[in-house]
C-alpha cells in the first residue's frame, strides 16, 4: 500500500483532528518501503506545534525541557525538503497537504505551495467551522488570509475575494456562530488586513453589542475591535465616543455584579480600573473622578469581604533561647546580640530562593499577584516571571524578591526581634546616653546627626515605634546621600533654570559611587524598606504623612530598626571594643552566617567608611 492510499484510509473528514493524531492511527506494517523516508519525515513534521498570527505561523518544538526538545523545523535537511517536494501533495489528505505546504512556502519561499497551502487551510476552514474545534479552525482561516494577502492573489477572481464574499455572507446571515466570539475573531483577522473596508463590519458590531449588554465579555471585544475599525477609517470623534462607551458598559456591569455577588468586587474592581482609563483616555475626566470615588468604596468592602487565615508559632524554644543567650548581658551588649538577628543576605542567594519558588509553584506562579492595603486598595500588581527565562526581565525578578524579602522580615520582626525588645526593655532602663557607643566616632553619620539618631533608636527600644520610624527613615536616607556625596557622587539634579533638587532615593541607592562604599546587598535590602512599593515602603509612607501608628510596631518596622542599629555597629569602634572585650559573646556563635561581619571595622560589607 502506498503512502497516500494509507493516509487517506484513516483520514476522517467530519471533524477537525491535528496531523499528529492522524498519524498516531496509522500502521505502517503494509506500508510500501519506498514510502517509508516520506512516512517517518510527515510524522516528525506533524509532531510540530504551529504558533499562528493574523501575519505570520511559527513551527515549534511540541515539547522543549532543559536538557532536550522534540522534532523542529531547523531540523529539517536539505534532502528532508527533497523528498517532501517529490511528494505527490495533491494525494495527501487536506491536514496534511496543508502542512507540507505551508513548511515548503515559509521555510523555502516556493510559491506554488504557498497557493496550495491557502486553498487547503479555506477548504478546512468552510468543512469545520461549525465543530468544536473553533481555535483550531480559526487558524486556518489566518493562514488562507495571511498567504493569500502576502503573495497578493487578492484580486475579483482569487482566492481572498471568495474570502471574503463568504465572510460577508456569513456575518449577514443568522448562523448561530455569527454573533458571539467567533465572529469577533473571524472580523479581527480582516481589520489588521490593509485593504479590507471594514465599515461593512460596524453594523455588525452594533448588533452583536446590543444583543450582549448582558455578556460584558462578548460586548467588551465587540467594543474594542469597533474602536479599531474607527480609528482605520479616520473616525476618531466617534472612536473616543465607542470608548466612553464602552466604559459605561463597565460600570453598569460592575454595578449588576455587586448586586448579584456577595464576593463580586474583585470583578467590579477590574471592570472599574479600565472604565477609569478609559474616562481619562477619551476626554472624560468628571465621569473618571466619580468613578475613582465610587471604586475606592468597592475596594474598601473588597476589603471588609477578605478571610485572614491565621498562622500560629510555637515560641517557646525562642523563648528559652532568649533566656539562655541575653540573661546576664549588659545593655550594650544585648544591643550587639539583638543586631545578630537581622541579616545581610547576600542579592544572589535571595534571587535563586525566589527562581526556585517560581519554579515550584508553577500555577500560582503564572497568575499576576497583587498586594493591597487594609482598606483594599491596590498597592502593586507584581508581574508574572517566565518560568523559563526568570532572570530576563530584571525589574520583575527583583520586584518579586523585595515581596519575599517583606514577607521574611515580618515573620522574623513578629516573632523573633519583638520577643528580644521585650527582654530587653524588661531588665534595663532606656536611656538615649546609654547609645552614644553606636554614634559617637561613627565614620558613616553625618556630622551633626550623631544625637538624633541617639535620640531615635532609644525611642525604638523604648517601644515608642512611631516617633522612633518618623527620625530614623529620613535620617538613613540623608545618611546614604552623604555617603555617596563624600564618594564623590552628585546627588543633586540640575533644572533647565539652573536650580537644582535632590535626586530621588531610587537613584542615590543606584549611584557607583556608593556601590563602591557598600555592596549591593546591603543597599538593596534598605532600597526594600525604605522605597519600594513591595517592600515595607516606610521612606515614602512617612514622606506621605500615610503611615499608620500600628503599621510602626509591624513586623517589617521592627526589622527595619533592627537593621539601623546593625549598619552603625559595622563602623562602631566603640562597639569593637565591647565585642572583643566581652568574653560571654566573644564565646557566642550566631546564627546567622553574617554574623562575623560585626567583628571587623573594615568587613566585605563596609568598603570605605
Amino acid at each position: 500500500m502506498d503512502i497516500y492510499e494509507l493516509l487517506n484510509k484513516v483520514t476522517k473528514n467530519d471533524n477537525y483532528e491535528s496531523p499528529w493524531q492522524l498519524l498516531s492511527r496509522v500502521k505502517r506494517d503494509n506500508l510500501n518501503k519506498s514510502d517509508v523516508p516520506l512516512f517517518e519525515l510527515v510524522k516528525n513534521v506533524s509532531s510540530m506545534e504551529r504558533i499562528v498570527s493574523n501575519s505570520s505561523v511559527e513551527f515549534c518544538p511540541m515539547i522543549v525541557t532543559s536538557v532536550n526538545r522534540t522534532f523542529a523545523v531547523e531540523d529539517i535537511t536539505e534532502n528532508d525538503y527533497k523528498v517532501l517536494m517529490s511528494a505527490d501533495i495533491e494525494k495527501l489528505p487536506l491536514i496534511i497537504k496543508a502542512l507540507v505546504a505551508d513548511i515548503l512556502w515559509t521555510q523555502k519561499r516556493e510559491f506554488s505551495y504557498s497557493q496550495i497551502a491557502a486553498k487547503a487551510y479555506w477548504q478546512m476552514f468552510k468543512m469545520w467551522y461549525k465543530g468544536e474545534n473553533k481555535l483550531e479552525v480559526l487558524d486556518m482561516l489566518r493562514r488562507a488570509v495571511c498567504v493569500s494577502t502576502q503573495t497578493r492573489q487578492t484580486g475579483q477572481t482569487s482566492l481572498y475575494s471568495e474570502i471574503c464574499a463568504w465572510i460577508d455572507d456569513f456575518l449577514s446571515s443568522n448562523e448561530e456562530e455569527n454573533d458571539g466570539f467567533f465572529a469577533l475573531d473571524i472580523m479581527e483577522i480582516f481589520t489588521e488586513q490593509k485593504k479590507c473596508d471594514v465599515s461593512r463590519f460596524l453594523p455588525v458590531l452594533d448588533k452583536i453589542i446590543l444583543k450582549n449588554r448582558g455578556n460584558i465579555e462578548i460586548a467588551e471585544q465587540a467594543y474594542k475591535l469597533k474602536t479599531q475599525c474607527l480609528y482605520k477609517l479616520k473616525r476618531e470623534k466617534e472612536a473616543r465616543a465607542n470608548n466612553i462607551s464602552l466604559a459605561d458598559c463597565y460600570i453598569s456591569c460592575s454595578e449588576k455584579i455587586l448586586q448579584q455577588e456577595i464576593h463580586g468586587a474583585v470583578r467590579a474592581e477590574d471592570y472599574y480600573l479600565k472604565a477609569i482609563k478609559l474616562y481619562r483616555d477619551n476626554g472624560e475626566p468628571k465621569k473618571a473622578e466619580f468613578a475613582c470615588r465610587r471604586l475606592i468604596e468597592i475596594q474598601k468592602e473588597k476589603a471588609e469581604n477578605l478571610c485572614s487565615f491565621p498562622v500560629y508559632f510555637n515560641i517557646e524554644g525562642l523563648i528559652d533561647y532568649i533566656k539562655t543567650n541575653m540573661e546576664g548581658l549588659t545593655f550594650e551588649e544585648s544591643i550587639i546580640m539583638l543586631s545578630w538577628t537581622v541579616r545581610f543576605e547576600e542579592y544572589d542567594s535571595i534571587k535563586k530562593r525566589v527562581i526556585k519558588d517560581c519554579k515550584k509553584h508553577i500555577f500560582t506562579s503564572m497568575a499576576k499577584m497583587t498586594l493591597i492595603k487594609e482598606n483594599g486598595q491596590i498597592i502593586k500588581k507584581l508581574p508574572v516571571l517566565d518560568i523559563q527565562q526568570p532572570e530576563q526581565d530584571k525589574e520583575a525578578l527583583e520586584l518579586h524578591m523585595h515581596h519575599y524579602m517583606l514577607e521574611q522580615q515580618q515573620s522574623l520582626g513578629d516573632v523573633s526581634i519583638g520577643r528580644m525588645l521585650s527582654f530587653i526593655r524588661e531588665r534595663f532602663e532606656i536611656d538615649s546616653s546609654k547609645l552614644e557607643f553606636l554614634v559617637k566616632g561613627n565614620p558613616i553619620i553625618p556630622k551633626g546627626r550623631e544625637r538624633i539618631f541617639q535620640n531615635g533608636i532609644s525611642m525604638f527600644l523604648k517601644g515608642e515605634y512611631y516617633e522612633a520610624m518618623h527620625i530614623l527613615a529620613p535620617q538613613l536616607e540623608n545618611l546614604f546621600r552623604n555617603i555617596a556625596k563624600e564618594a564623590g557622587a552628585l546627588t543633586e539634579r540640575l533644572e533647565d533654570d539652573g536650580s537644582s533638587t535632590e535626586k530621588v532615593l531610587k537613584s542615590i541607592f543606584s549611584l557607583p559611587e556608593l556601590l563602591d562604599c557598600y555592596n549591593n546587598d546591603i543597599l538593596f535590602m534598605f532600597r526594600g524598606l525604605l522605597n519600594e512599593q513591595v517592600g515595607a515602603n516606610i521612606r515614602n509612607k512617612i514622606a506621605h504623612g500615610i503611615i499608620e501608628e500600628s503599621e510602626c510596631s509591624s513586623g517589617a518596622c521592627l526589622y527595619f530598626g533592627v537593621a539601623v542599629i546593625k549598619l552603625l555597629l559595622l563602623t562602631s569602634l566603640q562597639g569593637h571594643k565591647i565585642l572583643d572585650e566581652s568574653e560571654k559573646l566573644k564565646h557566642f556563635e550566631p546564627t546567622s552566617k553574617d554574623g562575623p561581619l560585626i567583628y571587623r571595622i573594615y568587613s566585605d560589607d563596609v568598603k570605605a567608611t
